[in-house]
C-alpha cells in the first residue's frame, strides 16, 4: 500500500477526500460478491472485428529515467503487430494522472489505459471509470499463477482483480557500511527487526552519526503488515468497504513507542516526505550525518548513483526490519498498476488488454524490472538472463523481491483499500508528530489517530451514500 514516495525521487501523488466528493460515482462501489459474479463485459474479440489500426492512449506516470524503458517496450509492442498502436501520454506524476482522470469523469477526456498508484484503488472502484481487469482475464482465460501472490492480491478486492501490478516496490534499509564499522557493528548485518534497528541507531549515534527517519506513514503500515496486523477493518477493506481503523492495539502502540524512543533519544532525526527537506535522510548518509535510513526499493538505482559520489560511503542494503521476528507476517507491496478504461469502446478495451498482456509478460516484466529497479512481479521473469545478470552484478536488487516472495500472503500483508487514503495517512502522520513535538504518549497518539481515521472514512462513505 504504500505511499510510493516512489517518490518525488520518481513520482508520487495524493488523493483527497474533498476532491472525490465532487465526482459522480459508478455503481461498482465496494465490489461485493454479487459484483464478482456479474462483472461488466470485456469483448476481447472486438479487436479482431475492428477495421484499421486501433489507437490506444496510455496515461503513464513514469519518471524520465523509467520513461526510456517504457518507451522501448511500447515501441517493441507497436512494431510486433499491425492492429494496435499505443500512444504514451506522459503525466507529471501519479497525482497529476489521477487529477486528470477525475476531470475526465466530467469532460469525457479519459485514457484507454492508465498507470495509477496503490492508494487509488478504492477511488478507482468508486469512480466507475475503469473496467475490472478481471473481466478481460475471464474472457481470455488469462492465468495469473506465475505472478507473485502479494502484489497481485494488492489490486484484488472482494475476489475481483481490478488491475495488474506494474511498478511494484517495497521499503528497504539503506546504510553506510563504513559507518557501521566505525560504530562497532557488523557491516554485513543490517538490522532485521525493530529491536535491532533501535540498537543499531543508538550505536551509530554514539559513534557520531545516527539514523535518518523520513516521516512516511507507509512505513508504519508496513510494520503492522510485518506482524500480520490489519490497518483497517473488513480484511483491510478487501472483503467489504473499510469503515474504520484497526490499528489501536498493543501492536500499534508498540510501533509508536519504538518510533518515539528512536526520535526523542536523538538516535534518529526526522525529515518530511515532501518539500525541500524530503531527501535529507538520504543526503545525510552522504554527508556523514546518518549511517542508516529506510527508503523505497524503487529508489535503489537513484540512491546508488547519488551516494557513489561520496568517498566516505560504502552502500549497504537490507530488508525492511520486521516488527517482531517471533510474529510471522510479510512486507506489503507499494507502487502502481495498469487500469483499463470502462468508457472506451470495446475495440479499444480489447486493444488495451492486448497491450496490458504484453507489458505483463515474463520477458517484459524482466526488461522493466532491470531497466527501472522495480520488483519483478512474475516468478518466471527472475529466471531470465537479464534479471540473473542484474542480480549477479548487484545482489541488492534481489532484496525487495525476496521480501515479496517470503512471508505470509494474507489481508494483513496485502495492504489496505481505503477511499480517502491520503487524508487517512495525514491523520496518522499528525499523530506520529504529536509524540515528537508535543510529548504525547504513544498510547494517546494511536488512540487519537484511529479516532480521526474513523471520522475521515465515515465522512467519505457518507458522501458516497454507502456504509
Amino acid at each position: 500500500m504504500a505511499t510510493t514516495r516512489c517518490m518525488r525521487l520518481l513520482v508520487s501523488g495524493a488523493l483527497t477526500a474533498s476532491s472525490l466528493a465532487a465526482v459522480s460515482f459508478g455503481s461498482l462501489g465496494g465490489a461485493s460478491a454479487a459484483a464478482a459474479a456479474s462483472l461488466p463485459k470485456c469483448s476481447v474479440s472486438a479487436l479482431g472485428k475492428a477495421t484499421g489500426v486501433v489507437d490506444v492512449d496510455f496515461w503513464e506516470s513514469a519518471s524520465q529515467a523509467n520513461q526510456t524503458t517504457l518507451q522501448a517496450l511500447t515501441n517493441t509492442f507497436n512494431s510486433s503487430q499491425s492492429k494496435v498502436h499505443v500512444n504514451l501520454v506522459q503525466q507529471a506524476g501519479y497525482d497529476d494522472t489521477w487529477n486528470k482522470v477525475q476531470a475526465g469523469l466530467t469532460n469525457g477526456q479519459l485514457p484507454d489505459i492508465a498507470q495509477l498508484e496503490d492508494q487509488r484503488t478504492q477511488g478507482v472502484i468508486d469512480s466507475g471509470a475503469f473496467l475490472p481487469v478481471q473481466s478481460c482475464m475471464n474472457a481470455s482465460k488469462y492465468s495469473t499463477s506465475d505472478f507473485l501472490t502479494r502484489p497481485l492480491n494488492y489490486w484484488k478486492v472482494n475476489g475481483v482483480q481490478w488491475a495488474l501490478p506494474f511498478a511494484v516496490s517495497a521499503p528497504i534499509v539503506f546504510y553506510n557500511k563504513l559507518a557501521f564499522t566505525k560504530a562497532g557493528l557488523n557491516p554485513n548485518n543490517p538490522p532485521l527487526d525493530m529491536s535491532a534497528l533501535l540498537l543499531d541507531a543508538k550505536a551509530l549515534k554514539a559513534s557520531g552519526s545516527g539514523m535518518g527517519l523520513v516521516l512516511d506513514p507507509w512505513h508504519l503500515e508496513t510494520w503492522l503488515a510485518s506482524a500480520n496486523q490489519l490497518f483497517v477493518n473488513n480484511s483491510n477493506g478487501r472483503s467489504a468497504r473499510a469503515t474504520k481503523g484497526s490499528f489501536n492495539t498493543s501492536i500499534g502502540v508498540q510501533i509508536f513507542s519504538d518510533l518515539k524512543e528512536l526520535v526523542t533519544s536523538g538516535d534518529a532525526t526526522t525529515n518530511s516526505s515532501t518539500g525541500p527537506d524530503e531527501f535529507d535522510n538520504l543526503l545525510g548518509i552522504g554527508s556523514g550525518k546518518y549511517g542508516m535510513t529506510i527508503e523505497t526499493s524503487a529508489a535503489l538505482g537513484t540512491v546508488t548513483t547519488l551516494l557513489s559520489q561520496y568517498p566516505n560511503v560504502q552502500l549497504g542494503v537490507g530488508p525492511f526490519p520486521v516488527l517482531n521476528p517471533n510474529i510471522r507476517g510479510g512486507i506489503e507491496p507499494g507502487g502502481s498498476a495498469l487500469y483499463i478504461s470502462a468508457k472506451s469502446s470495446p475495440a479499444k478495451q480489447a486493444a488495451a488488454w492486448e497491450y496490458d498482456e504484453f507489458l505483463e509478460s515474463s520477458s517484459s516484466v524482466a526488461t522493466w524490472a532491470a531497466g527501472t529497479g522495480y520488483i519483478p512481479t512474475r516468478k518466471s521473469s527472475t529466471q531470465t538472463a537479464i534479471i540473473q545478470r542484474l542480480w549477479q552484478s548487484d545482489p541488492y536488487y534481489k532484496v525487495a523481491y525476496n521480501q515479496m516472495l517470503n512471508g505470509l500472503n494474507s489481508p494483513g500483508t496485502s495492504g489496505s483499500v481505503i477511499g480517502p487514503y491520503a487524508d487517512v495517512r495525514a491523520a496518522l502522520l499528525a499523530a506520529e508528530q504529536s509524540m515528537y513535538l508535543s510529548n504525547v504518549s504513544p498510547k494517546a497518539a494511536v488512540s487519537s489517530a484511529e479516532s480521526n481515521v474513523n471520522n475521515i472514512i465515515s465522512q467519505y462513505n457518507q458522501r458516497l451514500g454507502v456504509s
